[in-house]
């Protein structure tokens, strides 16, 4: 396993399911071990589904399919989103 980690990107979303509950830009996903961080500005959200549990955050790439990582934590307060996530090796 890696020590540490950092992506940064400008199109990544949370999902429920099938369900985009938020677009993000400008992300950062800041990881150590098993778990990591991520931070990005929000530019459209659903309440009713970031409430859902099971939630995934998805990196979006032009080149290959997505990155999704399941989300253990997540905290949405004037455009920020702040989650913890989990890896997956």
């Amino acid at each position: 396993m890696f020590r540490g980690l950092t992506i940064s990107g400008t199109a990544a979303e949370v999902r429920w399911g099938y369900h985009r509950a938020a677009r993000l830009t400008s992300y950062t996903l800041t990881a150590h071990g098993a778990t990591g961080t991520v931070t990005a500005t929000v530019t459209d959200a659903d309440a009713f589904k970031l409430a859902q549990p099971d939630l995934t955050f998805r990196i979006v790439r032009q080149n290959g399919p997505a990155w999704s990582y399941p989300v253990q934590s997540l905290h949405v307060a004037d455009g920020t989103l702040t989650a913890s996530v989990s890896l997956q090796e």
